[in-house]
C-alpha cells in the first residue's frame, strides 16, 4: 500500500503513462494490451523505486493507495473496503467492535 507521500510521487507518472497509451492506440489503431506492451511505462519504474516491487502493472497501482481503504480489521486482518465502511466484508466484524 502506498501512503500519501508515495502516492503523490507516483500519480503524475500514472497520468503520463495513461496519456502515452492513449496516444499510441490512436496512432497505431491497436488494442490496450498491445499499446501497453509498446509504451515505456515510467510509472512501473517509479513504483519499483518507491516500493521495491518489480513489474507491477500500472493498471493495478491506483488500487494500492492506502487512503482509499478503512482501518485493518482486528479479527481477520483485512482492510475495511472504504474509509466509510461500517463492517468488515471479510468476516463481518462491525466497525464499532473493531475499535
Amino acid at each position: 500500500m502506498l501512503d500519501e507521500n508515495k502516492w503523490d510521487q507516483l500519480s503524475p507518472f500514472l497520468t503520463d503513462t495513461i496519456k502515452k497509451i492513449k496516444e499510441y492506440r490512436a496512432k497505431h489503431n491497436c488494442d490496450i494490451p498491445t499499446a501497453s506492451a509498446n509504451c515505456c511505462p515510467a510509472a512501473v519504474a517509479k513504483f519499483e523505486a518507491l516500493t521495491g516491487y518489480k513489474n507491477m502493472g500500472y493498471d493495478v497501482m491506483p488500487y494500492l493507495r492506502r487512503s482509499n481503504y478503512g482501518p485493518k480489521c482486528k479479527r481477520c486482518g483485512k482492510l475495511f473496503r472504504t474509509p466509510k465502511a461500517k463492517w468488515c466484508v471479510g468476516c463481518g466484524q462491525a466497525l464499532e467492535q473493531n475499535i
